[in-house]
Parts: structure tokens; C-alpha cells; sequence
């Protein structure tokens, strides 16, 4: 069979059912090394290829090394990517690879269904947006992806300056002259050079908006956070057109003088405000299917709700594990294959193959290991 490199984890959980699968994360230091890179995944193969001998006995490796081997024999398959650690899932014909933003353990596993979970967490921390600095005569900008901000260069007809933008056009202490009857202009006298002044800003603003729009929030669906003195933020608010500019999130701070690790410390509220925001409306979603009778934490339900294709979102509680795993419409706990599986990995592999989502609470936020939102209610 030919071998598929899949893009998105939903193919490979629909597509490459067939097991079993092995799972590797690998965390990953900025311009590590290829020897290194080749230490660390060789040490990973070995130990799946120990666990496949054990747990799988009749499964030939060979179709698995082909498929992971290059991983090694190849470390710019792994320079190649940019996170903070790599994930991979593989079955005997077909392969997933993707960086990881945050931090992983190092892991190995051979599993019946891949090993998701480190990867479903990393997603729901993942925070993607572009950070636009404002200063009354200046901007900058940045992509913020998880919690890493990097500079954005911008291009030579970018409106990087007022003075550069506007040119001639500057309006910022002139003066205004009016005719009187003859050839020559009577001077009126001088206009506020602060009135001046916000009109020219507002139009270098304007300027702004609409490049940053055209080349970065449009092309990418990506959202625009705003950076500045509380007044060039409201004013830029004001003039922009541009929809994925956040209406909730700002950074009220001069970003003058800012170095790069002073900007990204500033980001950092902004990151946990995300975090809370979102696990409190998980935790409400779940509020809201008790009281419509679409709420399930019982393991045996989650399980008969997912072979009726049912369940619509599953929550799953951080570092919980049920060592077993799906075997049919049972669930094996005495076999070498679930000693070494998590139950609630299972759970979530089929959740997400059906097309529901899957999110993950902290212990102080959810008590059972596991609850779902069914597709609908009861009766």
C-alpha cells in the first residue's frame, strides 16, 4: 500500500483507522542540533520498536521503520520545523507529523489509536494573532503564535513612519492664509497645532489600517491585537475598517524603546486572559448541557453515546489516565495492549474522527476524568 503523509489530524484519525499506531513527541531547543535531533529520535525509535515486540508481537515492524526511519537517517525533516517540540503518528502506511508550540515530554508509545492528547493540548493553548504597535509617529508589527512573538519585516512601501507615510502632505503646523481682495494672501494667522497634529495622525492611522488589512489580517484570517498609549489605541479604533481587529483585546503600554523580551512580557496578560476566557466557556458549555439534559461523565455513556456518532464535544480532564482501551464496544484492561493505552486517548480519537471537539480542563476546574455534550438531548 502506498504510504500517505497526512496534513490534518482529522484525516488521519477517519481515514487511517487500521492500527496499531506508533506515537512519538520529542521536545525540540532552538537550533538544536541534527546530531542531537538523531540521538533523540533514534533513543524514540528504539523503544517503540522494544514496546511493538511486547505488546504486538505478530506485527511486522518493517513497514513502520520505513515510514520513521528517515526521521533519522534525514534531521532536517526536524530542523525543518519551528515549535518547541515535535509530534508524530504513524500506522504501517501512513504518517503525521506537525510541530508543537509549547514544551513536550519526551514520549513513545505503540497504541491501537494514535496518542492525541499532548497534541489536543497543545492546540487549545496555541494562541495566534498579530501584534501591530502603535506610537503617534510609528508602528511595528509582530506575530504572536502560542507564547513566542517574533518581529514581522515589513515591506519597503509600508506606512512604517507618519513623516514617511504622509510626506507632504503633512498637515502638523502649517499655517493657513486666506486672499483679501488682492494678488497677494493676507496670513490669517496659525492653526492649533494639536488639531493639526491629530489630523495627521489619524490619517497615518488610516494608513495604517487599511495596509495591515490588505497584507497580514485578510491573507491570513488572522486576528489584529492592538499595542499602545490607551488615546492611539482608541483613535486607531476609531478609524479602522479592518474586521479581525479583537474588540477585547489590547495592550494599554508605550511600546517606545520596547526591546523584544519587553514586548513579549507585556503580551503575556493578554495570553492568560485567552486561557481563562476559554476554559471558563468550556465550563459553561457544560453548565449549559446539564440543564438541557446533554451531559454525560459516566465512562460506559461517553462510549455508547460515541458508537451512535452522538457526542459533540468532550472534555477531559488534565493529566487523567484510564489504563484500557476500546475493544469493539468493550474495554479492555488486561491485555499488554491496554496496560500500555489511556483509555480517555481512545475517547478523544474517536470524538475527533466523528467531527466533535475535544478540549481539556484543569484539575481545578473539572472533577471527573472525563464528560461530554451530547448532539442532542435524551428523551
Amino acid at each position: 500500500m502506498a504510504t500517505m503523509t497526512y496534513t490534518t489530524l482529522q484525516d488521519l484519525l477517519t481515514e487511517a483507522s487500521s492500527g496499531p499506531f506508533v506515537s512519538l513527541y520529542m521536545p525540540l531547543e532552538a537550533n538544536q542540533s541534527a546530531d542531537k535531533s538523531k540521538l533523540k529520535m533514534r533513543h524514540l525509535l528504539t523503544h517503540a520498536k522494544e514496546v511493538m515486540a511486547s505488546a504486538w508481537p505478530e506485527v511486522d515492524w518493517a513497514p513502520f521503520a520505513d515510514l520513521l526511519q528517515p526521521l533519522v537517517d534525514d534531521p532536517s525533516q526536524i530542523a525543518s520545523l519551528s515549535g518547541q517540540g515535535m509530534g508524530v503518528l504513524a500506522n504501517s502506511d501512513a504518517i503525521y507529523i506537525r510541530d508543537l508550540e509549547y514544551p513536550v515530554s519526551e514520549m513513545a508509545m505503540v497504541t491501537a489509536m494514535p496518542q492525541i492528547l499532548p497534541l489536543l493540548l497543545d492546540d487549545q493553548r496555541h494562541l495566534d494573532f498579530d501584534l501591530l504597535t502603535l506610537q503617534g509617529d510609528q508602528i511595528g508589527l509582530y506575530h504572536n503564535a502560542g507564547d513566542v512573538l517574533t518581529p514581522v519585516a515589513l515591506g519597503a512601501d509600508a506606512p512604517l513612519t507618519l513623516k514617511g507615510t504622509l510626506g507632504t502632505e503633512l498637515r502638523g503646523g502649517s499655517l493657513n492664509s486666506v486672499r483679501q481682495g488682492g494678488p497677494g494672501a493676507t496670513y490669517h494667522g496659525h492653526n492649533a497645532k494639536s488639531e493639526e497634529d491629530e489630523i495627521d495622525r489619524r490619517r497615518y492611522y488610516q494608513a495604517v489600517d487599511s495596509y495591515v488589512a490588505d497584507h497580514f489580517s485578510k491573507p491570513n484570517a488572522r486576528r489584529l491585537v492592538v499595542m499602545g498609549l490607551p488615546q492611539n489605541i482608541a483613535m486607531f479604533r476609531e478609524v479602522s475598517r479592518n474586521t479581525h481587529l479583537s474588540g477585547s483585546m489590547q495592550v494599554e503600554a508605550s511600546p517606545a524603546n520596547m526591546t523584544l523580551s519587553q514586548l513579549d512580557e507585556a503580551v503575556d496578560p493578554v495570553r492568560l486572559e485567552h486561557v481563562r476566557q476559554r476554559q471558563e466557556a468550556i465550563s459553561a458549555q457544560l453548565d449549559g448541557a446539564r440543564s438541557k439534559g446533554r451531559y454525560l461523565e459516566d465512562v460506559g455513556g461517553i462510549i455508547d453515546a460515541l458508537h451512535h456518532r452522538a457526542i459533540a464535544q468532550l472534555v477531559i480532564r488534565q493529566g487523567a489516565r484510564i489504563n484500557g482501551r476500546l475493544h469493539g464496544q468493550k474495554i479492555d484492561t488486561e491485555s499488554e495492549m491496554a496496560k500500555h493505552n489511556n483509555l480517555l486517548n481512545d475517547l478523544a480519537d474517536l470524538t475527533i474522527a466523528q467531527g466533535g471537539t475535544v478540549n481539556v480542563l484543569p484539575s481545578d476546574l473539572m472533577e471527573p476524568a472525563a464528560a461530554a455534550i451530547r448532539r442532542y438531548s435524551e428523551e
